[in-house]
């Protein structure tokens, strides 16, 4: 059978029409429309994309991350068994069950991470205005979501492909049992039929919402305080969001690298044998803070097919305790293969690849007895953070690390 890849794949699939259900995402974040799996190996995935015809296209399972289904059903491909038949068992469970029977909407949060059982009676870009289980109207932004899983078996990833599947096999059970993972105390809200109201609110500075939130702990003033000068405007794009001139770009450009040389640095104390606990423990702490809330990392071994995703914390905690006497990581050939541009949310998005060396010693630290070369490629996100120094507004951007995965081979 004839391969494809999936850039190209991508292309042929863009051509089909939005209004398709069935659906498949792939680990460089595609959405492949009108295509729907069919068969399993012990590595592979194979599926069908309804164009003019009907063609199979076979992957390897690490490359296809979650199907969903027009029955609103989906399935995390992660999730599937190592054994065979009982994968095969899995598979066709998912093929073969009816449409979801219930009338609710399914928010998915990321801290903590919860299913929010809901009946959505308002969206934006964003907030969702929704009714709880119990009739109360309550609101969240959309910065707090991962996904939504509406009731009409259609659905919405707020995040990227690599970030939600691993939390939507966790709580794959609570979904298809309309069942919250945890006990929810929404904020009632008064809801306004205005929804230019709701996100006006959303632009304001920091500082601006702290104080109109909390105008009781606000001493009565004799004079009026002084109105924040305005700072030179920085670049504004199409979409009307503050963006980076030139110089700023480079700038932020170069710190997104240096990011990913700080997580390399702290992989190699995590694993230093010769440290004492509290250091390696302190460096987890440092490294996590480097990523976005749901950020995972991808794994491969040569002792085991496919690849498994954790999260950044896990992972490292996994890494601390490995069983070598001693471990080396080195990451080379550190470039970008997507460069930062700015989304429709105002945020920049990019991507930086490295090729990763992983070494294990033996007891006598001379003898290898495991190693890989792996090529990883690490998402990056810049984020605007307003704030007022010496009564001016100012306006920098906070660089987080996003989801590491393993380069399609």
């Amino acid at each position: 059978m004839k391969k494809l890849s999936l850039s190209t794949l991508f292309v042929i699939c863009s051509l089909l029409t939005l209004s398709a259900q069935d659906i498949i995402y792939t680990s460089n974040g595609n959405r492949l429309e009108n295509a729907q799996l069919t068969e399993l190996t012990e590595d592979r995935v194979s599926f069908t994309v309804k164009q003019d015809k009907v063609k199979t296209y076979s992957f390897q399972r690490q490359n296809v991350l979650i199907a969903f289904s027009r029955t609103g059903n989906f399935l995390v491909i992660e999730d599937l068994s190592s054994d065979l038949a009982q994968a095969k068992q899995q598979l066709q469970a998912y093929l073969s069950a009816p449409p979801r029977s219930n009338d609710k909407d399914y928010l998915v949060k990321a801290i903590p991470l919860t299913v929010i059982p809901a009946l959505i009676s308002y969206e934006s870009d964003d907030v969702v205005n929704y009714k709880t289980i119990d009739g109360k109207s309550a609101s969240i932004p959309k910065s707090e979501l991962v996904a939504i899983i509406y009731r009409n078996g259609n659905h919405k990833l707020l995040r990227e492909v690599s970030e939600v599947a691993p939390l939507l096999k966790d709580v794959a059970k609570q979904i298809n049992e309309g069942i919250p993972t945890a006990n929810v105390q929404p904020a009632v809200v008064s809801v306004s039929p205005e929804p230019q109201k709701i996100s006006t609110q959303q632009d304001n500075s920091a500082a601006d919402l702290q104080i109109k939130s909390s105008p009781s702990t606000i001493e009565p003033q004799k004079t009026p305080t002084p109105t924040p000068i305005e700072a030179p405007a920085p670049t504004v794009v199409e979409s009307g969001k503050p963006g980076l001139d030139a110089a700023d770009y480079q700038l932020y450009r170069k710190k997104s690298l240096q990011k990913v040389d700080e997580f390399v640095s702290y992989l190699n104390i995590i694993t230093d044998k010769k440290l004492p606990t509290y250091e390696k423990d302190k460096a987890i702490e440092q490294a996590a803070g480097l990523f976005m809330p749901a950020a995972t990392i991808e794994v491969t071994s040569k002792s085991r097919p496919g690849a498994r995703r954790f999260p950044i914390r896990d992972y490292l905690t996994r890494l601390k305790l490995l069983p070598y006497s001693s471990v080396k990581i080195e990451w080379s050939q550190v470039q970008y293969i997507k460069e930062l541009s700015q989304a429709a949310d105002g945020n920049y998005y990019g991507v930086i690849t490295g090729q990763q060396t992983f070494m294990g010693y033996g007891a006598n630290n001379d003898d290898v007895i495991y190693s890989d070369v792996t090529q990883k490629n690490v998402r990056v996100k810049l984020v605007p953070i307003p704030g007022i120094l010496n009564n001016i507004r100012t306006l920098k951007w906070d660089v987080l690390l996003g989801s590491i995965g393993v380069a399609a081979q």
